[in-house]
């Protein structure tokens, strides 16, 4: 934490939290345009901090100022009502963030609660039966997260969860035995002592892909975004996204792909060179390839496809749209639209998602 001159505290700002702070704010501003239109919205920042960060003289802001910053703006002159609830176990990081939000003049309606998050959530979703949608940001310092409690809060209809996943945390404690039972709560089981056996890449494989389903048992869209140490070409930590509306996926994975050079991942401060993987031409290449074998002589609509590989690959909507129209240039497939003609009269050309596609 850093003292300055100001009158509310900072911390260090790191790279990696920078681009979690984009992705967040680009996403939820357009969250709250979409869910809001039809109904009141919660915001529970589940580890508030101390909502101020420092670096080169320049201040900048944390999830629950973001948070409040967005609800204000998507308030003035519309009918959304959203209400801010921030959670965190020290006074003095609520106080801090009480301070930023008044000097800032964001006079929206907001709750502190000075508790455990586990406990002050789970007490909130017992007692509230009917909670309007509501997104989670979940973002701690550690990994004391409970699947059950991240159960809990899906359960809420149209919710959705921005989970961090401490991987490089997670994995040093693997073999701490004074860790078992937290790591039994986050997975949900004892499946992870199973990643013992495990190593180097296929390690981090297996570890994600056990967490991701198990998040999957309850939840329909389940998307891991890697996040690397800005200086060392490791593994940091994983945002998971859970929702269960494609729209949602969708949108997240474009957000992060907006900053990130178009990738789903954050790789350091070298994310600028691109691998040849990168390049459109070969990335689509590898598409037409997949989806010729994983759908040969069948017949699915464009959602129906979204909805099977938005959250099983790392590609965007608009790849599987370019790759799917160029397949049927190509004779490869052939697409069945729904509207046959434009509002002109003219033959359609585009893919809407029920429209219909023949894999040869």
């Amino acid at each position: 934490m850093k003292e300055t001159k100001l009158p509310f505290k900072t911390w260090k700002y790191q790279e990696h939290t920078k681009i979690k702070h984009l992705v967040f704010a680009d996403y939820f501003d357009k969250w709250i345009k979409i869910v809001g239109k039809s109904s009141p919205l919660n915001y529970f920042d589940g580890f508030g901090g101390i909502g101020a960060y420092e670096y080169k003289e320049s201040i900048f802001y944390g999830s629950p100022i973001l948070a409040a910053e967005i609800i204000k703006k998507n308030s003035e002159g519309l009918k959304r009502d959203a209400c801010l609830i921030i959670i965190d176990s020290k006074q003095s990081n609520l106080d801090n963030i009480k301070t930023i939000l008044e000097l800032r003049k964001l006079d929206v309606e907001v709750k502190f609660i000075n508790s455990d998050f586990d406990k002050a959530i789970n007490k909130i979703l017992d007692k509230h039966t009917n909670l309007a949608p509501s997104f989670f940001f979940v973002d701690p310092f550690g990994f004391k997260i409970k699947l059950t409690t991240l159960k809990k809060m899906m359960k809420i209809p149209k919710s959705e969860i921005f989970l961090n996943f401490m991987y490089d945390g997670i994995i040093r404690n693997l073999n701490v035995e004074q860790a078992s039972n937290v790591l039994t709560d986050l997975f949900g089981s004892d499946e992870w002592k199973s990643l013992n056996k495990f190593s180097g890449q296929d390690k981090e494989n297996k570890t994600i892909e056990l967490y991701r389903l198990k998040l999957k048992e309850f939840c329909e869209f389940v998307y891991p975004f890697k996040i690397s140490f800005p200086l060392m070409k490791r593994t940091y930590y994983y945002l998971f996204h859970l929702t269960n509306y494609y729209l949602g996926c969708e949108i997240m994975k474009s957000s992060f792909a907006k900053y990130n050079h178009g990738r789903v991942e954050y790789r350091g401060r070298n994310q600028n060179q691109m691998t040849f993987f990168d390049y459109d031409d070969i990335k689509f290449k590898e598409l037409k390839k997949y989806l010729l074998s994983e759908y040969s002589k069948k017949t699915k609509t464009f959602q129906e496809i979204i909805c099977d590989q938005l959250d099983e690959t790392v590609y965007l909507v608009k790849h599987f749209r370019q790759v799917i129209k160029e397949l049927e240039i190509e004779g490869k497939a052939k697409i069945d639209r729904f509207e046959k003609e434009t509002k002109t009269g003219k033959p359609r050309t585009g893919l809407n998602e029920e429209d219909s596609v023949i894999f040869s």
